[in-house]
């Protein structure tokens, strides 16, 4: 995305700090749906302020929802996109496709902390198929074990940058690739230069406390994005 990279706020819990990110020029916020190990969760309930005509698009992130459930989401809420922390079932993403058309499917792909070895192979066959089966929009995070609980993102640690590059090499442009995970306004730059994604997706990494954002990390981190991809235009 040479014309500028886009950039998502996430875990986000209150009007406040989405008029913030909107004012900082953000591209998407998003809120965390009903995620038991998520100290930013919120209920569809909770999260309807949010959504209601929301000032930029809004992103419902969900783990493991059940299928009825997602319906009744799209219904409360009309979220921009709905972003899947689990591995979903081919079969769901396709056919939500076909009965939500106007709602687009991001899919996030954890991988294990800087170190940390997988199966590259395996994931590669993994988003190859979710890619196949109608996802929008790919979000490559980390997974870590923070406090005794497994958590799917929002763990402010890194993954291996050198195996995300592998992965983005090999889907090549077929659809859009978001950076997530132990991004701060310190390393942006450098997660920009040496990944060059579509973008890149914060929680922890412009927060006060979890739950609360920092509107000086914001402006700070927005402001090094949108230099770099000035720099990359000209």
């Amino acid at each position: 995305m040479k014309d500028g990279y886009k950039v998502k706020i996430c875990g986000t819990t209150n009007i406040e700090d989405v008029l913030i990110t909107a004012k900082e020029d953000a591209d998407y916020f998003g809120v965390v749906i009903e995620v038991d190990f998520s100290k930013r969760s919120l209920t569809i309930e909770e999260a309807k302020k949010l959504f209601s005509k929301p000032p930029i698009p809004a992103v419902a992130l969900v783990f493991h929802m059940q299928e009825e459930r997602l319906h009744y989401l799209v219904e409360k809420l009309k979220p921009y996109a709905i972003q899947f922390l689990s591995q979903e079932d081919f079969n769901l993403i396709r056919n939500f496709k076909k009965i939500h058309p106007e709602v687009q499917l991001w899919q996030s792909i954890h991988l294990p902390c800087s170190g940390n070895e997988v199966n590259l192979d395996e994931v590669k066959k993994s988003v190859e198929e979710y890619i196949d089966s109608g996802i929008d929009l790919l979000l490559y995070d980390t997974v870590a074990t923070v406090q005794g609980m497994q958590k799917f993102g929002g763990t402010g640690l890194t993954s291996d940058w050198g195996m995300v590059k592998k992965l983005m090499d090999g889907i090549g442009s077929r659809v859009p690739v978001l950076l997530a995970g132990g991004i701060n306004p310190d390393n942006v730059e450098e997660a920009i230069e040496i990944l060059d994604p579509d973008g890149v997706d914060l929680c922890s990494g412009v927060e006060a406390i979890p739950g609360k954002k920092d509107p000086d990390k914001i402006k700070a981190l927005i402001n090094k994005v949108r230099r770099k991809g000035r720099d990359e235009i000209e």
